[in-house]
């Protein structure tokens, strides 16, 4: 087996017939089964494994999106205390290839993170939290110039947008221990608001594990703050539209101040707003209702109690960790997932022990269907050791979400858990463990210098994305330890790319990207549902349901492209896009499986990067890799030379690398260091001053990765 590869495969067996409950009765699964399944961890040769620089990284944030507009998925991967990075997705001799593109952040506790398009220009920003469990930090808000510029770039707009903290009585920014982040235009104005999670981190302790505490390394944030912002109270920034934002929370209701691990927008009763779940950590769970669309007026009210018939209760569970939204039984209403993190029964609670998945009855309450589900039946009863990063997404394309939960602690990784849907469209959720299929370790890396912890490991964001175009999801994960310790090689580690291969017959999709025009919905149109009616042969026909989301799950995001899994569907009847506006758009002609759809406001459909192709000829390059990458290492000679007082050193990466470019005298001692640190691949220069050094011949060195070059140059003075 070639390095970089590695898979675990069983036998797949449809646990059930599918069941239409509706208008036309019953339709069954195909019978090709017993097909053999096979999961490959592919993060090696694709180089999204993560040994930039001859090291791993301590992962957390996982955010997938097309932010250079090719047609493929890329990747921005936040690591605290690490290099946090954007990973464009290339192909080189017609395979996909991960390449670091701009690093972001350096040793930043970079936690949480997801993307949307605030400034309405067509390209996809990003937001990234900071500090969570462990510290306290400034927000970050990254412009993509990608539309200005013509090429991938993040430029940090965090100060003038007004979303580095919230401010205190003089107009400084504060710091908090931010988790995680979600985006959805709130007050219907055609721009996109951002809600941020927020812990309570007293510089001593928290409410996460001993562990996490690093005593007299981080001030204590002061616990009477100046201005209307109480210490762990969860932040919500108003768009301007303009560039800005405002910190609205406590005028809207929103004053309740617990240590949020994650929160989740989802539209409860269908109005089409915003509505919002905050899971927090270790006390009670809020449900509040946005009341937009009912008085007129952006305000919050408290449903919690409302929406919990007699036998549940939405304040509990009360140790979730992730929260996430979907429509897990399609029948048009957004269901609620808790990932957990208990150990026991909760006293107080209706609900036993383990993770929980909340089915939403029309919009009159919400039950919790976890046990009969079957994701508990071997739930990871472990408070400090539990869920930490998990992720819904269908990788069986059967048009019910799947489940992939990821386990570990500060202290120790621990095994990830997968669970695949066997149920009937339009019924509860019924899982299947497939855990046997991810549990093995990272494939390793003949080639790098990266060490290799101990397996399991720690898991954070996790995506389920096509990132080969091929119309099956893929799970991307990155991993990795606290950064309080930046001398444990434990905490840096690899990350996977798990790929599901073998189904026979090969399920049909179809993709649908609702835009915006800007003005009435947003560009990303977060917050549109887009319905599929799809069938199988002439009687058959059945519903499936999505919602453009702007943030899922852990610190992660799987895109804007919605992904239906149609089973063994053969025809799509309809695709309808409701807008939050409260328009819709009906498309009824011109459709296919297997196909991909851009969707905008103005009822214009054009085709997207069509999927199921054959793979690029080997040797044609991508023509925007070869515009903008080089092809190989080079040092390049040093302009103006010879020079006086100062000269530039350009140089190219390929690829992302460890580069030191260091300037030496004739005797090889050292005058300058120039560079030392993980680099982009691209093209980059370094500016040497020479100031008080004497005139003379004088050597500079570059080494990147196995790569070495030095060259002469001459001060004269």
């Amino acid at each position: 087996m070639p390095s970089g590869l590695f898979s675990r495969s069983t036998r797949f067996f449809p646990a059930s017939l599918w069941f239409l409950f509706g208008w036309i009765g019953v339709w069954a699964a195909p019978e090709a089964a017993r097909a053999q399944v096979q999961v490959q961890d592919i993060a090696v040769e694709s180089r999204f494994q993560g040994d930039f620089g001859g090291h791993f990284a301590r992962g957390r944030a996982l955010v997938a999106a097309d932010f250079d507009l090719d047609g493929r998925i890329d990747f921005f991967v936040g690591n605290p205390g690490d290099e946090s990075f954007i990973l464009r997705n290339v192909q080189r001799a017609g395979r996909t290839q991960f390449l670091v593109t701009q690093i972001l952040l350096k040793d930043a506790l970079a936690w949480g993170a997801s993307t949307a398009d605030y400034d309405n220009d067509g390209d996809y920003d990003l937001f990234i939290t900071t500090g969570a469990n462990e510290g306290i930090g400034l927000d970050y808000l990254f412009k993509n110039m990608f539309v200005e510029e013509g090429r991938l770039r993040f430029e940090d707009v965090s100060a003038e947008a007004g979303v580095q903290g919230p401010l205190d009585d003089n107009g400084d920014p504060i710091e908090t221990a931010s988790a995680n982040a979600d985006w959805c235009d709130i007050d219907h104005d055609g721009d996109v608001d951002l809600f941020v999670s927020v812990n309570i981190w007293n510089g001593t302790g928290m409410d996460g594990p001993e562990i996490l505490q690093s005593p007299g390394d981080v001030a204590p944030v002061p616990q009477n703050l100046l201005g209307s912002y109480s210490t762990g109270q969860n932040l919500l920034y108003r768009n301007n539209g303009d560039g800005t934002f405002s910190y609205i929370a406590p005028l809207v209701g929103l004053t309740k101040a617990k240590s949020t691990r994650h929160s989740t927008f989802v539209d409860i009763d269908n109005d089409g707003d915003c509505d919002l779940l905050e899971n927090n950590y270790n006390t009670s769970n809020f449900l509040w209702r946005n009341l937009l669309v009912e008085t007129g007026t952006l305000q919050f009210e408290d449903v919690t109690a409302e929406f919990s018939p007699e036998g549940e209760d939405l304040s509990y569970p009360k140790l979730s960790f992730v929260s996430c939204a979907a429509d897990f039984n399609n029948d048009g209403w957004e269901d609620l997932m808790l990932f957990m993190r208990n150990e026991g029964p909760e006293p107080g609670s209706p609900y036993d022990e383990g993770h929980a998945l909340f089915l939403n009855d029309a919009g009159t309450g919400f039950r919790n269907v976890a046990q009969d589900a079957g994701i508990n039946v071997n739930y990871v009863s472990a408070k400090n050791q539990g869920v930490m990063g998990s992720q819904i997404g269908d990788v069986n394309a059967d048009g019910v979400p799947d489940l992939y939960i990821g386990n570990g602690g500060p202290s120790q990784g621990m095994n990830d858990q997968f669970f695949l849907s066997t149920s009937a469209i339009g019924a509860d959720p019924v899982y299947e463990d497939w855990t046997a299929n991810i549990d093995f370790a990272a494939p390793v890396n003949a080639r790098t210098t990266a060490n290799y912890p101990d397996y399991p490991y720690r898991t954070h964001g996790t995506a389920f994305v096509d990132v080969d175009g091929d119309g099956l999801l893929e799970v991307a994960v990155v991993n990795g330890g606290p950064a309080f310790d930046p001398d444990d090689d434990e905490m840096q580690q690899p990350n996977r790319l798990f790929k599901f291969e073998g189904w026979d017959p090969v399920p049909n999709f179809f993709k649908v990207r609702p835009v915006g025009d800007g003005v009435n919905v947003s560009k990303d149109a977060i917050g549109a549902r887009v319905s599929l009616q799809v069938g199988f042969g002439a009687e058959q026909s059945w519903n499936l349901y999505q919602t453009q989301r702007g943030g899922s799950c852990f610190s992660a995001q799987n895109g804007f492209d919605l992904f239906f899994g149609l089973g063994n569907a053969d025809l799509i009847k309809e695709v309808q896009v409701n807008w939050p506006d409260g328009t819709s758009t009906v498309i009824s002609d011109g459709l296919a499986v297997n196909d991909a759809l851009v969707v905008h406001y103005d009822g214009t459909v054009e085709q997207a990067t069509p999927r199921r192709v054959a793979p690029e000829a080997p040797a044609r390059l991508d023509a925007a890799l070869a515009a903008g990458t080089p092809r190989s290492f080079a040092l390049s000679e040093a302009y103006p030379n010879p020079f006086n007082p100062s000269t530039r050193i350009t140089y190219a990466l390929p690829e992302a690398a460890h580069v030191r470019l260091k300037v030496y005298d004739t005797l090889g001692r050292e005058v300058a260091t120039l560079v030392d640190g993980l680099t982009a691949a691209g093209r980059h220069s370094a500016v040497w001053r020479a100031g008080a050094v004497p005139s003379g011949l004088y050597l500079y060195r570059l080494e990147a990765g196995s790569f070495s070059r030095t060259r002469t140059m001459l001060l004269l003075k």
